[in-house]
């Protein structure tokens, strides 16, 4: 979930949050584990954002609808 003024801003962009073996920088959850996590962006091409805006997100206004 992300606010409606940060989805403005990434709204064109895939983000990705992984699991990978190795060692994090100190996250809580990552020192027991032996795994880090690691987060990967890549911009949606022209037909993916097309695709997307047949379907809007919804957003906590929807719900309380």
């Amino acid at each position: 979930w992300i606010s409606g003024t940060q989805f403005e801003t990434w709204k064109h962009t895939q983000l990705v949050l992984d699991a990978v073996p190795g060692r994090g920088s100190g996250f809580s959850l990552e020192n027991p584990t032996g795994r880090r996590f690691l987060s990967r962006a890549r911009m949606f091409d022209a037909a993916e954002q097309e695709a997307l805006a047949a379907f809007p997100p919804r957003t906590g206004a929807d719900l309380e609808e």
